[in-house]
């Protein structure tokens, strides 16, 4: 019997053989390969008696894969693929440059922790992730070196493939139980009749995210009444809300915990759908990594099957 030593044939031989039997031909393997059709004849010839069995049926201009063949291309196919992967991985795997994904600290704390060890769990192949949390003030600062994936809800001018659509929004009322008790008659109007009711809200510039406006406006009304609070914070608005004072929009994918504990409620039925998006968007440095590609194609699979739409400047 044949050791292994013995039996394993050179690296050439091996390229030549998994060329032919993917493209059927010697010629094309030359071609492929940058060699000529009697080097790749040669490598398959010596293959073949290093194996004791024939790999290549010869038909006219076409050769076809003997079933010894098939088995060893199966096998070679496998192994190249995984010597692939491995290179790739080891090629973009630093732990000293992780993948960094830049937010606010709302988006930090009500979106991404939620699935954090998800996340790093299907991007630990290829590198690691970290979130860089800042002040929604300085959010366009973050286009900068030191990020790789920031969020956006416009991608106008960003070529394809630099970008993935995460869901869209979708927003409705939410407020303290304590809340919903006590105006539980004016809630039961129209959203048109309200006349009471404090509607709280950020104050931060809009980046594309549903407004009170356009909720009322989905209800077939006009904001009949002014907003009783503001916030500089998506977190402080829930929370405010939570205690409370006033109703707020819960984005979907940010209120589920408030709405699993019981600490805010819905006042009206299902979310208002938008036809705005949520991006996710690779900068200049995300560009020129593997690993942030991956991080890319792993939060849209998370969120699409969470289906949690959400906001993102908040």
């Amino acid at each position: 019997m044949k050791s292994p030593k013995q039996i394993l044939p050179s690296t050439r031989c091996l390229l030549a053989f998994e060329a032919s039997a993917r493209l059927e031909s010697f010629t094309a393997a030359a071609q492929l390969l940058n060699t000529s059709q009697s080097s790749i004849s040669r490598h398959i010839a010596d293959l073949e008696a290093i194996l004791g069995v024939a790999v290549f049926e010869r038909r006219k201009q076409r050769v076809r894969l003997s079933e010894p063949g098939k088995l060893l291309f199966s096998k070679l196919s496998n192994g190249l693929d995984s010597i692939r992967d491995g290179m790739e991985q080891v090629a973009n795997w630093n732990t000293d440059v992780p993948v960094t994904i830049g937010c606010t600290h709302a988006i930090s704390h009500l979106l991404i922790m939620p699935i954090f060890d998800a996340l790093q769990r299907n991007v630990s192949r290829f590198g690691k992730v970290r979130i860089m949390t800042t002040e929604y003030e300085v959010l366009d600062s973050q286009r900068d070196p030191q990020v790789d994936i920031v969020f956006a809800y416009d991608v106008g001018g960003v070529p394809s493939g630099e970008w993935v659509h995460l869901f869209s929004e979708a927003v409705k009322p939410v407020c303290s139980p304590e809340f919903r008790s006590e105006h539980a008659a004016e809630l039961s109007r129209p959203p048109s009749q309200w006349r009471s009711i404090p509607l709280l809200d950020v104050s931060l510039p809009n980046r594309g995210w549903a407004s009170w406006d356009d909720w009322f406006e989905a209800y077939g009304a006009k904001t009949v009444l002014p907003i009783a609070d503001r916030f500089d914070n998506y977190i402080y608005l829930l929370e405010a809300s939570a205690s409370g004072r006033g109703i707020a929009l819960g984005a979907r994918g940010m209120i589920e915990t408030y709405l699993t504990s019981g600490r805010l409620v819905e006042t009206h039925g299902d979310y208002v759908e938008f036809e705005r998006g949520f991006y996710a968007v690779l900068t200049a440095r995300g560009r020129e990594k593997t690993a942030s590609r991956r991080c890319l194609e792993v939060l849209s699979s998370i969120l699409s099957d969470r289906d949690a739409p959400s906001s993102a400047g908040k």
